[in-house]
């Protein structure tokens, strides 16, 4: 058995290791429900709020790194871009440093449905956070670091495995945390 099988066996084997699990499982389940709330919330479905959450995140987007980052093909980033234009939320606008090349952005009107959908979250979301100190949320925000990196490159092995149902991913190693 490799020590890093060994290790983790060794930590699952701790029940705040399987609690922690299951909160992170929990939170995933909140997060899958708000998002489908804030989407009814916006009059769109889950795509078209994932593209709506990329560009609020990354600011403006080319529409085929916009289709590389969700997965989608240039067509189906059309469509959804398509929507979001009729909707409002979203533009497309020529590059100001290569005219050739389009650009999406959110609209003001995006910011202030984010404000009215998502402010009261992250207001209670910092004084929440406010509570821990400095050293504290160094270890959360490394802890959140990791679990998202390797949350992502699972995701990707999945990916890869491709529409084989038979296709076993296999998870990154997993490495012990610098706290």
């Amino acid at each position: 058995m490799s020590s890093d099988v060994a290790g983790a066996a060794d930590a699952a084997s701790r029940p705040l290791v399987r609690e922690t699990l299951a909160r992170l499982r929990a939170l995933s389940a909140e997060i899958d429900r708000l998002d489908q709330a804030a989407a009814e919330r916006y009059g769109l479905n889950r795509t078209d709020m994932r593209c709506l959450d990329l560009l609020g995140r990354e600011g403006p987007l080319a529409p085929t790194d916009l289709a590389r980052h969700l997965g989608y093909t240039t067509g189906g980033i059309t469509t959804v871009l398509d929507r979001l234009e009729r909707a409002g939320l979203a533009r497309r606008y020529a590059d100001p440093h290569d005219r050739r090349r389009l650009l999406v952005a959110v609209t003001d009107t995006t910011r202030e449905r984010d404000r009215q959908v998502f402010g009261p979250l992250i207001r209670a979301a910092i004084a929440v956070l406010g509570a821990f100190d400095d050293a504290d949320l160094g270890v959360i925000g490394a802890f959140l670091e990791q679990v998202s990196a390797l949350t992502a490159a699972h995701t990707e092995s999945l990916l890869r495995a491709g529409k084989d149902a038979g296709a076993a991913a296999q998870p990154p190693p997993v490495q012990a945390p610098e706290c």
